[in-house]
């Protein structure tokens, strides 16, 4: 069949990891990292548009991603991969931090893709992340030579069950901002529009900023459909730019959602409480540590970001945070722990680990455990620019 010359296309796949949905590729099929590779993803994923109805995207924050992937070249990794968090409504493509739900599928791209070699009955990979130079230990179930689907763990926002992946995120404080605790403070204030908030701004995994839900005038227990307010959106994105200028990622705020559009990720947090989940059902507060919501590029996520659990997790482990202080029996403990956090489709358990060195209390690893499974592969139309 002959190609369409007002059309192009590249060679990719658009796998499910965890509670996301992304397109993962190979560098060769896309340019060079500047502004023609990002003009070319924005037109790929139909951006912008609030549905991305010309596009891959699906008009949501966990739908419109993209994973570049690659065999390393460095001794002691198997596979690098690269994070894009692609713009709905503005056309920008965010590549300043990482994606846990999309990391739990770059090993299965790996194997399906022949970057990496597969035997039963599993596979344990080194992933580095280049957004954020850390690295990502992944145990892969394999079935028949090629990543496992069928299983019996279950991920609270995903129908059904899969096969468990696991993945666990090494030294995983400072990852974008070098600490962390990037402002040196377990609180911090931000003023927005003559209001002080009290935050803590957390970087482990991905840097998050944290509030309590009760002084958004919020339970804590509210559905997406309920945080999706304009007026309440608004000032979270505006106390989300007031921590980016104050981390210094912006010179101004107002350029937030333009330049620093997917992190720091922003949250708000309750003690462990019950309440009737998105999907049916019922979250009981005997079953979780902490109760949590997060927007992510201004956008009420369904379930709960996978690296904003994981610093969530973390933060609680650190005395004097807004987390650890309503967290369920949070202070003073060390040592590896489970941290069972309710978002609104169920709950997510994330394993951290830390220590104390020097006096100080570090975060050695987290570790999530997620499922993923290949759902289209092949070609990807664009539209060729105009000359």
């Amino acid at each position: 069949m002959t190609e369409p010359t007002e059309q192009g296309s590249i060679e990719g796949t658009l796998l499910r990891g965890g509670t996301s949905r992304g397109l993962y590729v190979t560098p060769d099929q896309l340019p060079p990292a500047g502004d023609r590779r990002d003009a070319l993803l924005i037109e790929l994923f139909g951006t912008p548009d609030p549905l991305q109805i010309d596009g891959i995207g699906g008009g949501n924050s966990h739908t419109s991603k993209v994973m570049i992937v690659e065999a390393s070249d460095r001794p002691d990794a198997d596979v690098d991969y690269t994070f894009g968090q692609v713009g709905i409504d503005t056309e920008v493509v965010d590549w300043s931090g990482n994606c846990g739900n999309l990391t739990s599928g770059v090993g299965a791209f790996a194997i399906q893709s022949g970057l990496v070699d597969a035997t039963e009955p599993s596979v344990e990979l080194c992933l580095y992340n280049t957004n954020t130079e850390t690295y990502v230990d992944q145990e892969i179930p394999i079935t028949d030579g090629r990543p496992a689907v069928r299983g019996d763990y279950r991920v609270d926002g995903i129908p059904g069950t899969g096969a468990r992946i696991d993945s666990y995120f090494r030294d995983p404080g400072g990852a974008v901002t070098g600490r962390l605790l990037p402002t040196g403070n377990r609180t911090d204030t931000l003023r927005v529009d003559g209001d002080d908030y009290t935050v803590s701004i957390v970087d482990a995994a991905n840097p998050n900023v944290f509030l309590r839900a009760r002084d958004l005038g919020l339970d804590g227990t509210e559905l997406p459909e309920e945080l999706d307010d304009p007026d309440l959106l608004s000032r979270l994105e505006l106390l989300r730019g007031a921590a980016c200028e104050r981390l210094g990622l912006v010179d101004d705020r107002r350029d937030a959602a333009d330049e620093r559009a997917a992190v720091p990720q922003i949250a708000v947090v309750s003690a462990p409480q019950s309440y009737e989940r998105v999907s049916g059902g019922r979250v009981d507060a005997d079953g979780v540590d902490i109760t949590a919501r997060i927007v992510t590029t201004g956008t009420p996520h369904h379930s709960y970001a996978t690296t904003g659990a994981m610093c969530l997790a973390a933060a609680t482990r650190i005395d004097g945070t807004l987390p650890a202080a309503v967290a369920r029996d949070a202070e003073g403990n060390t040592g590896p722990v489970d941290v069972t956090i309710g978002h609104p489709k169920g709950t997510i358990t994330i394993g951290v680990e830390t220590a104390t060195r020097d006096g100080d209390l570090t975060v050695e690893r987290v570790r999530v455990g997620r499922t993923a499974r290949r759902l289209v592969e092949g070609e990807v139309y664009y539209r060729r620019p105009v000359e």
